[in-house]
Order: structure tokens, then C-alpha cells, then sequence
């Protein structure tokens, strides 16, 4: 791990016996994790290693699959120490989805947690060695084989591993269901730690919150700064408002690292609808990722955490963090900020051309934040020239600001090129609306016809009609929706951003969860 050397150097200073990572509760000192990651390092280096193209020869690939829990940190630090590798593999995904995974990864040691019992199955059909989290020690727990190694000095086997190797293997979304892997070395997350922490401003004393899944990005890098730092990452076996607020009460926590669905229901949980709004003044920073956060969230996130200084960041799992920004009332509801350290943008045509500022085209970046490559799959990440791209769609001001127009995704309507995100973006402006997914759905006459799914406080009033009024004071009429539908409760991933895939889903089979508004008067 690119962090792994600093959670020895740290457990053997003067902080040994301080919290390092606590989930529900659960607390490892930096002493406690380190004796566990050396270990895990040290067992990791008797298992065979397979052959893989992609990795140095001799290089053991581990494998989690145990989602949040307690012994997550020890697996992610001492197999990634030296010249170790981590895949971790998301639990929100279906059993045939990871028996593929598993297929094509084939890892040489591969840990679940107690009760996946339909996992264990997979991975004994492929022969793949797996161990089980339980929290005893009986043979073939994950305990088991770990305590054999006690005693493995850490300064012996958390090594730093070389700045060129390949250290984790990280997933994104597959269009035909099967995740894409892309692999990373060790120097791009260490340049990125050492720009992070001044962007950021982390260090020991900074405790951090972040309550989203291991398995994804944002809580994944936030522990990887926590470890780099020597500061406490407090995280939780799934996301729960309630229990969130309960830490930000009892625990002393200074950085909270969020999706903005995660701030709303926190906003929601804490805003007073049944006794007193709520206050934390202890958090003093709060860093927001995964999508742009909605303007209309500023003032109760204000109220709720009035004491900190509200980050945001647009990056992509390829790509690392692209730009940062401090958004306030009068941000532009597209403005993603400005380039990250170290990272250039540009802006091309179609034809690859840069286009000059202000002019709309795709974001493409220099950075050395990127990764290497696909493992396998064909996702939108390309590299020409030292310029990297996902396809995401901007422009830039002329003071280097990022306008992020869409993320791929363009639908042709009626002979017109339109970005659902920025019929998106235009909606949640709208007073009565604070969350909007626009998609298409295939039309006779336009080839592809936009629809919206809407949500607020004002929607229960609003018709077909009314709605399109109102849009016709933000969006020319060729972008407002042909269709516009409610839900009661948002579909969301694993990682805490609504479920598009699933919105879409239910529009094409008329799922009843999904209602239109109604034809009639205007409200």
C-alpha cells in the first residue's frame, strides 16, 4: 500500500495506542493495526501467486469481499504492503456479477464475511483459497490464519513497494452487467495523498467520519488519508443517518466525507421535523464527492454543521480527482471548480481538437493522478498523447473554472443533441423540485423523447402541465421533458447515489413505484 510503511512508523511512535479505525464501535489502536496488517503481509507472502500479465511476477493478489468490516483496514494494509495487490469487491453486487468478477480475477486468497455462504460456494467451484471473517479463531477463519503470523515485525514486512508497481485493482460499471476492472500503482495514490493533504488540510488531529461503503472511492481514499496521516477513520457497517449523528455526538470527529444523498438525509434527520434543528459544531470540514452538490443543500448543511468549510470534488475512479471548489449561493449550478494540483485540463471537439475557453467539448486532463489501464473491459477511460478522458462533457471559464455539462450519456432528440444532466441541473433550480433524473425513452417521431422523474416538497401540487411552465422559464423548449413521473423513495446504489440504471428499469416496465403526474389543471 502506498501508506503502509506510514501505519508502522506511526504505531511505533508516541500515538501507538489511539483509535486508527473504528467501525460500529469496533476500535484498532495504530499498534493493534499494524501487528494485523504485518501479519496478514507476512501469511500473504507463503500463499502461491499466480501468473497475471498485468502484475510483476511473484506479486500475491487478495481479495476482499467482506464489505465494512472490522478487520477491513489490517486486509487493505498489509496486502498492498511491499509488492502486494488488493481487489476489492463490492457486496452490493449479485452473485453471478462477483462469481464473474472471481472468474477473471482469480485471486490467489480471497476473504468473505461470515454468512456469505452463496460466495463461498463460488470460490470453492473456481478453486480459489477463501477465508471467513467470523470473529473466532476456529480453523479456516480468517482469525485463524492471521493470528499464526503474530509476531511479524511491522517495520519488517509493511514495506512502501515500488512507485511503479500495481497496488489495488479497482471496479466501475459495465454496461453488460459485468464490472470493468482498472488497476493503479502505488505513485499515483502517494502524489495524490501529498497534494490531498494540503488541499484538504488533514492531518493527526482530523479525525474522520465517512459512513458510504469501503468498496467505493470516496470512503476507500478517505481511509487511505486517515492511515497516510496517523488521524482516527470512523466509518459504519452500512449508512445510517441516525447512527451518523449519534457519532458526530459522541465521537470526535472533525471531517465528514459524504455523497450528497448521504448530506440530504442528514440534513433531513437532523432539521428539527420532530423537536429541535440540530447542531454540530465540532465538524469542521466537510468534503462532498460522487456528484455535484445540489445548491438548494447548502443552507441546511450550513445550519446542521455551522462550523464547517464545505468542499467539493469532481473526479472518476480512472481518472482520480480532476478538480475541488468551495461552493457557495452564488456558484454557477454547474461550476465543479477549479483543476486539482498537479492535474491540466483541456477541452476538446469531437475530432480531438482543444477548443478555447468557454467553448463546450469533452474534459480531457494531464495528470498523474490517472490509472494504468482496464484489467479487462471497455470503459470510457482513454489515454492519447498523455491526455487522459472518461467523456465527461464541460467547458471552461476564463478563469479555469470546470462547468461540467454532462457525463457522457448525450440523447438525440428530435435532431437536437441534449445532456440529461443539464436538463438535471436546470430542474433542481426550480423551487418546487430538489432532485431530478432526466433519461430518454424511444419515440416515433423524435427518435428519442426525454423524460423526468421529480421529487420535493412542491411536487405533490404540480401537473404535466404546470411542470412544463415552469420549465419553460430555465430550459429552451427542445430540452424540457415530454414526460414528467414522482416516486415516494429513491433507488440507491451501494455508494449512495440514486440508481439510474434502476429509474430506468421501471420507466420502460411501468413499474407502478414510478407515478406520472397528473394530466390535469395547472398547480
Amino acid at each position: 500500500m502506498p501508506v503502509a510503511h506510514r501505519v508502522a512508523r506511526t504505531a511505533a511512535g508516541p500515538r501507538q495506542e489511539e483509535p486508527a479505525f473504528v467501525l460500529d464501535g469496533r476500535v484498532l489502536t495504530h499498534r493493534q493495526l499494524a501487528d494485523r496488517a504485518a501479519a496478514v503481509a507476512a501469511g500473504l507472502r507463503t500463499v502461491p501467486a499466480g501468473r497475471r500479465e498485468w502484475l510483476p511476477t511473484g506479486a500475491r493478489l487478495l481479495a476482499i469481499g467482506t464489505g465494512n468490516h472490522p478487520v477491513f483496514a489490517e486486509l487493505f494494509t498489509g496486502a498492498t504492503a511491499g509488492d502486494g495487490v488488493c481487489a476489492v469487491l463490492d457486496p452490493q453486487w449479485g452473485t453471478e456479477q462477483t462469481a464473474a468478477v472471481l472468474d477473471r480475477l482469480r485471486p490467489d486468497l480471497l476473504v468473505l464475511a461470515a454468512g456469505q455462504n452463496a460466495l463461498r460456494a463460488v470460490s470453492d467451484r473456481l478453486g480459489i483459497r477463501t477465508l471467513t471473517a467470523g470473529g473466532d479463531t476456529t480453523p479456516g477463519t480468517y482469525e485463524r490464519w492471521r493470528d499464526g503470523w503474530s509476531g511479524a515485525a511491522p517495520a519488517e514486512h509493511l514495506l512502501p513497494g515500488d512507485d511503479t508497481a500495481p497496488f489495488f485493482v479497482g471496479f466501475t460499471s459495465g454496461t453488460s452487467g459485468l464490472p470493468h476492472a482498472f488497476h493503479r500503482t502505488r505513485g499515483s495514490w502517494r502524489i495524490s495523498l501529498a497534494e490531498g493533504r494540503r488541499v484538504w488540510g488533514l492531518d493527526a488531529g482530523q479525525s474522520t467520519l465517512a459512513p458510504g461503503p469501503l468498496a467505493h472511492g470516496l470512503s476507500l481514499y478517505a481511509l487511505a488519508e486517515c492511515l497516510e496521516s496517523g488521524a482516527a477513520f470512523h466509518g459504519l457497517n452500512r449508512f445510517d443517518a441516525g447512527a451518523v449523528l449519534r457519532l458526530l455526538e459522541t465521537a470526535s470527529v472533525r471531517r465528514l466525507i459524504v455523497v450528497p444523498t448521504m448530506l440530504s438525509a442528514l440534513c433531513a434527520a437532523g432539521g428539527g421535523t420532530d423537536g429541535p434543528a440540530r447542531r454540530f459544531t465540532g465538524v469542521k470540514a466537510v468534503v462532498s464527492g460522487g456528484a455535484k452538490l445540489p445548491p438548494r443543500l447548502l443552507a441546511p448543511v450550513g445550519a446542521l454543521l455551522p462550523e464547517a468549510r464545505i468542499r467539493e470534488y469532481y473526479g472518476a475512479s480512472e481518472l482520480g480527482f480532476v478538480t475541488v471548489g468551495s461552493p457557495g449561493p452564488a456558484t454557477a449550478a454547474r461550476d465543479v471548480g477549479t483543476a486539482f494540483p498537479s492535474v491540466t485540463l483541456e477541452i476538446r471537439d469531437a475530432q480531438g481538437v482543444p477548443v478555447p475557453r468557454g467553448a463546450t467539448g469533452m474534459v480531457h486532463v494531464r495528470s498523474p493522478l490517472v490509472c494504468d489501464g482496464y484489467v479487462w473491459g471497455e470503459g470510457g477511460f482513454r489515454t492519447e498523447g498523455g491526455w487522459s478522458t472518461v467523456g465527461d462533457i464541460g467547458r471552461l471559464t476564463a478563469d479555469g473554472r470546470l462547468h461540467l455539462v454532462g457525463r457522457g450519456g448525450m440523447v438525440i432528440t428530435g435532431g437536437l443533441n441534449v445532456y440529461p444532466s443539464e436538463v438535471e441541473n436546470a430542474l433542481v433550480r426550480l423551487a418546487r423540485i430538489d432532485t431530478a433524473v432526466v433519461t430518454s425513452v424511444p419515440d416515433d417521431h423524435l427518435g428519442q423523447a426525454l423524460v423526468a422523474v421529480v421529487s420535493g416538497p412542491g411536487t405533490d401540487g404540480l401537473s404535466q402541465a404546470a411542470v412544463r411552465e415552469l420549465c419553460g422559464t430555465v430550459l429552451p423548449r427542445y430540452m424540457v421533458p415530454r414526460r414528467f413521473f414522482t416516486l415516494a423513495t429513491w433507488p440507491l446504489t451501494s455508494s449512495g447515489k440514486i440508481a439510474r440504471s434502476r429509474i430506468e428499469e421501471w420507466i420502460a416496465h411501468d413499474d407502478a413505484r414510478i407515478v406520472p403526474l397528473p394530466d390535469g389543471p395547472r398547480g
